[in-house]
């Protein structure tokens, strides 16, 4: 899907791991449901019987969290709960989507997290809490929290040139219309620099990221800088700092500013450590093919061509060592849960469990979730929406809207989708509510996002309802 495409959207923005396909309001069809009804009947036939299980009788896929241990609590969420996963089977139904794992946090407590599905078609090994997944593009954002670090640290400056980190050798000077411009850490990470996504994609605007064969890297990259090599003498494609275009390959770059600021030199081994030692995110991985992760997914996509006409069919095998940083972890929901609400009690000050600071200071975390200028193509119009640090956001979204006219499905959020080879992502943090969303799926091109905001919606109404009980029961 290309980047008009992505506009057609709720008002506002997402981007996927490897393009901008995230926030349809409209699922694609990919085949027709004529050609996929043989299809969608054998796959969901042996998932039936399960799910119904499933939805009467909360068994290991299943966790339901009660936060506050009263009757009136319960009644609220098991409604929201009941609601959306209603929708999402009928989704998943509707899709044949393999598996999935979806977890719901409200004011830093998770209140349901579930897994349906396969997580692995073949051996028959349903989806679960712990099913660990491709988050994409997901990826971006714990970069940009390692980043943001770094800056606090005083390590990298954001608006310092990257050739303050980088020689012309590792990246080399780029020019627009004969003229030499510049690149700053800052536009990088907002998808600002003018450096080009997938080949193919730039010739071909009808053409997705999945019909462009760099996206099917089998080479492994022994470092962040070598992978440089894959588009470092390519021209830009539009001039830094005036237009938005997304591109993993900004987070490439951006990964090797921070490896020459690494001691070590080794991005790959500090992001790891950084990703367990700081953020304590246990079960979060670099996605390494030939390492043993317990409870991972295998991954499936849809075969549109004939004979298969729309059949799940297995990924082939990439290495995604080209883009640790933009879109080559691996991670389950509770630590995407964790992951959100480390940044939302940054952003907010403090935890409201325990009363703890933030991992972040607040204007740090405000920083990533403000949308810097040109970043949405209807930015002249409206800059409350567009792409932060590492985020789409929205920033007091409801102040630019009209009376009974089209508006944004929530005044301020940050979020980001992921789409790779073989999965579908989306963490998404509603900080009025105080409400993280997190979503894995073992398809690619798999996420509506009106579903994601019709579940959001119930959750965030349950909240509101479930604090005005609070004030009404302390007065």
């Amino acid at each position: 899907m290309n980047v008009r495409q992505t506009w057609k959207t709720l008002g506002w923005i997402t981007f996927g791991s490897l393009s901008t396909y995230g926030f349809l309001n409209q699922y694609p069809d990919y085949v027709s449901l004529k050609k996929r009804q043989k299809n969608i009947e054998s796959f969901i036939k042996s998932q039936d019987n399960n799910d119904q299980i499933l939805e009467k009788n909360p068994g290991k896929n299943i966790d339901v969290v009660d936060c506050d241990g009263n009757d009136r609590t319960e009644k609220l969420y098991s409604d929201a709960i009941r609601k959306s996963r209603q929708r999402l089977l009928q989704w998943k139904t509707e899709q044949t989507v393999p598996g999935f794992v979806i977890g719901i946090s409200v004011r830093g407590r998770p209140v349901w997290i579930e897994g349906q599905g396969y997580a692995d078609i073949e051996n028959n090994v349903r989806c679960h809490r712990d099913t660990i997944m491709r988050i994409a593009s997901i990826s971006k954002s714990i970069t940009a929290t390692m980043l943001a670090k770094m800056v606090e640290d005083r390590k990298i400056d954001l608006d310092n040139s990257i050739y303050n980190y980088l020689n012309d050798g590792q990246f080399p000077r780029k020019q627009w219309q004969n003229e030499q411009v510049d690149i700053t850490v800052r536009q990088l990470a907002a998808h600002l620099s003018g450096i080009r996504t997938y080949k193919e994609e730039e010739t071909d605007k009808t053409k997705t990221d999945f019909d462009c064969p760099e996206v099917y890297q089998k080479d492994y990259f022994s470092s962040v800088t070598d992978s440089l090599r894959l588009f470092k003498d390519d021209p830009l494609v539009v001039k830094p700092g005036t237009k938005f275009h997304y591109s993993t390959y900004d987070y490439t770059l951006l990964a090797a500013v921070m490896e020459n600021q690494m001691e070590t030199k080794n991005f790959a081994k500090e992001f790891q450590k950084f990703i367990r030692n700081e953020l304590g995110l246990l079960n979060t991985y670099l996605d390494q093919n030939d390492q043993i992760i317990y409870n991972r997914s295998r991954y499936y996509y849809r075969d549109t061509k004939k004979p298969n006409n729309g059949q799940i069919q297995n990924v082939p095998y990439v290495d995604n060592s080209y883009k640790w940083s933009g879109g080559g972890l691996l991670s389950n929901v509770p630590d995407l849960l964790q992951f959100g609400n480390l940044l939302l009690y940054s952003y907010l000050g403090t935890d409201p469990i325990n009363g703890r600071k933030g991992y972040l200071q607040r204007s740090t975390v405000d920083e990533m979730w403000k949308p810097l200028e040109n970043s949405s193509p209807n930015w002249q119009k409206d800059k409350s929406r567009g792409y932060g640090l590492g985020f789409s956001v929205i920033r007091n979204g409801h102040e630019n809207c009209r009376a009974f006219a089209a508006e944004p499905p929530f005044n301020n959020v940050a979020m980001h989708t992921g789409g790779a080879v073989g999965a579908s992502s989306l963490l998404l943090i509603e900080p009025d509510s105080e409400i993280v969303v997190a979503i894995i799926v073992n398809l690619q091109h798999a996420l509506p996002m009106s579903l994601i905001n019709d579940i959001v919606k119930l959750f965030s109404t349950t909240a509101i309802e479930k604090k005005d009980y609070h004030q009404k029961k302390t007065n």
